[in-house]
């Protein structure tokens, strides 16, 4: 009964910080989109590949931002555990369309250098089968513990790591009162043939982690607020497996509020709540060639500019 106390405590003491968080950065006058953008590898890589990869975007101007590189155009350029690169876009504007083609023509161009000085090709596709005993590209503890995890809860799991890929897509929170139609907004798209995963992804992630992935808790539901849905993403998170410690966070031995937020960046839902920003993310879409891109991207802002 102690225990139950403690976590139902731990809870709201953990609303309350991240309503505190979002009276300091909210309202927003402007809302800002974003994007991360995966590519797989051809073949399989290691970690001496990462590090000649890396030397290839110190080379093209890319600055150290805590193992990853940014560039001068706000892009943040970083890697998955099965060599996959990730491009990180800056926020953008929903008119600023001259920057968002900036940025693609960008990625296009790392891409290319990246095959040319290393004959290492990047493929814009959500999956690519027989990956599943590759070796990590990334061992961090993050990473391996990761890696273990997923072995024994799930089948797929080591699939998900170094074989597939996907576009994440980010839309700012311009105060509280639009959270909630943004989020089911999100939700809805992640079901949707235009912007959920294709069938054999899905598959993947169905198999990955029960307690990390799939459907975040109250798509389905109807919540009556802001407070409602980030208490219940709280809660649900509260029972989700701590890596390295095969507990939920509730019972973890860390139980610091900068913890909890390490431990919500470990969840992989198909939309997801970040402080950072604050954003909703949408996880769901597969990796695609650029000009398909382009059209998602465009597709996506109309829609997203009708939600208040």
């Amino acid at each position: 009964m102690e225990d139950v106390f403690t976590e139902k405590s731990l809870a709201e003491t953990f609303c309350r910080h991240y309503f505190d968080a979002l009276a300091v950065c909210l309202p927003k006058t402007h809302r800002t989109y974003g994007f991360e953008y995966e590519f797989l590898p051809a073949g399989m890589l290691g970690i001496q590949d990462m590090a000649r990869i890396d030397r290839v975007l110190e080379k093209l101007g890319g600055q150290q931002a805590g193992g990853d590189r940014v560039f001068e155009n706000g892009m943040l350029v970083t890697f998955e555990p099965g060599g996959q690169i990730e491009y990180c876009s800056p926020p953008l504007h929903a008119d600023e369309l001259e920057k968002f083609e900036e940025l693609l023509s960008f990625i296009g161009f790392v891409n290319d250098r990246i095959r040319s000085a290393l004959g290492i090709e990047y493929l814009a596709v959500g999956f690519l089968p027989g990956r599943a005993n590759y070796p990590l590209c990334l061992r961090s503890p993050r990473y391996l513990q990761l890696h273990r995890r997923l072995a024994k809860a799930g089948t797929r799991g080591h699939e998900m790591m170094k074989g597939t890929a996907s576009i994440h897509l980010h839309i700012s929170i311009g105060n509280l009162d639009e959270l909630l139609p943004l989020f089911y907004f999100l939700c809805e798209l992640s079901g949707s043939d235009d912007f959920g995963m294709s069938p054999e992804r899905r598959h993947i992630w169905n198999r990955t982690d029960p307690t990390r992935s799939g459907p975040p808790p109250c798509c389905s539901e109807s919540l009556g607020g802001p407070e409602a849905l980030i208490e219940r993403l709280i809660r649900y998170a509260m029972e989700v497996v701590v890596l390295g410690e095969e507990v939920p966070f509730g019972k973890s031995t860390d139980r610091s509020f900068s913890a909890f937020l390490y431990h919500m960046t470990t969840i992989f839902t198909d939309v997801r709540f970040n402080l950072k920003g604050p954003t909703l993310e949408l996880r769901t879409p597969d990796s695609m060639p650029i000009d398909n891109f382009r059209s998602k991207w465009l597709q996506f802002i109309d829609m997203a500019k009708t939600i208040h």
